[in-house]
């Protein structure tokens, strides 16, 4: 998706927003499709990781949310996500053009689907508006412990907070989200995605062997509990490209998504090096250090 249809989407849930009169947060996505006449109710999907629907019989819209889901942050997620398809031009017509007039939607980042990922990029930006995210990101702190407020304040989940902290932090911030040592998608701050060199992650590209992400993933029990872990790695180990500066990495397990949520962030500034990197630890390449599971 390119940075001008990046903006043309979430300039529609902007607009949303302003329409409706809202000022604070938490955004309440069911509220909205309320006050847009559209019945919201939760519903047994008809297969695995079918997350929500939207459908229209006649002028009526209905959305639909799964009852697996049990995290009220997803849940909102969904709701902005269907509320996406609704209000985006073209995603009703393109998907509700047949018999049944349904559409049913994976939310959460995890389809390729162009569609979907506007629908995504809807509810982050309906859900956690620029201006008041801004205002709220300030306060907040920094790494994972920042993120958890953050996503509680707005009432969302993890996966989606995290990705909005790395858009609009000011200090270098990765979000990586993978399983079995794999990069599922990564999002980086503007520090780190204009540092000139640097190799961008992209899907399917190698977790560091000896970063606490991999060491945490080889325990599935971690991911399925959803414990958290903290360490350090070096930038470089994960960025080709990137300078080599000490960052900080916490790990969190996602539960029955079977994934992990990690976050690379130092107050440093991208330019600051280490003045000497030819010490016999670094020959195999750094290993980041164990810190602690709970």
């Amino acid at each position: 998706m390119s940075r001008v249809r990046q903006r043309e989407v979430a300039g529609r849930a902007e607009d949303l927003i302003k329409e409706l009169g809202l000022s604070s947060l938490p955004i309440k996505p069911i509220e909205i499709a309320q006050r847009k006449d559209i019945l919201v109710q939760a519903w047994d999907p008809p297969q695995a990781g079918v997350s929500g629907f939207l459908m229209k019989n006649g002028d009526a819209f209905g959305i639909g949310y799964s009852k697996c889901i049990n995290n009220e942050g997803f849940i909102n997620f969904t709701v902005g996500h269907e509320l996406g398809h609704y209000c985006i031009p073209g995603h009703v017509e393109k998907l509700l053009n047949n018999p049944a007039g349904l559409h049913y939607s994976h939310s959460g980042f995890v389809s390729h689907d162009d569609c979907e990922r506007e629908a995504d990029l809807f509810s982050a930006a309906l859900l956690m508006p620029e201006a008041l995210f801004r205002n709220a990101l300030r306060r907040s702190g920094a790494g994972f412990p920042a993120i958890d407020t953050l996503a509680k304040l707005c009432v969302t989940s993890i996966t989606a907070t995290a990705i909005r902290f790395a858009e609009y932090s000011d200090d270098p911030v990765a979000i990586i989200v993978g399983n079995s040592g794999r990069v599922g998608f990564c999002s980086m701050s503007e520090t780190i995605r204009t540092k000139k060199g640097l190799t961008w992650l992209k899907a399917g590209d190698s977790i560091p062997p000896g970063s606490t992400t991999a060491r945490f993933q080889k325990d599935p029990e971690n991911i399925a509990a959803a414990k958290q872990a903290e360490g350090v790695s070096m930038l470089d180990d994960w960025f080709d490209g990137a300078p080599r500066i000490e960052v900080k990495e916490d790990v969190i397990g996602l539960g029955h998504y079977g994934k992990t949520l990690t976050v690379l962030f130092t107050n440093e500034t991208l330019d600051a090096e280490e003045e000497d990197d030819e010490s016999e630890d670094d020959e195999d390449g750094y290993i980041p250090s164990w810190k602690r599971v709970r």
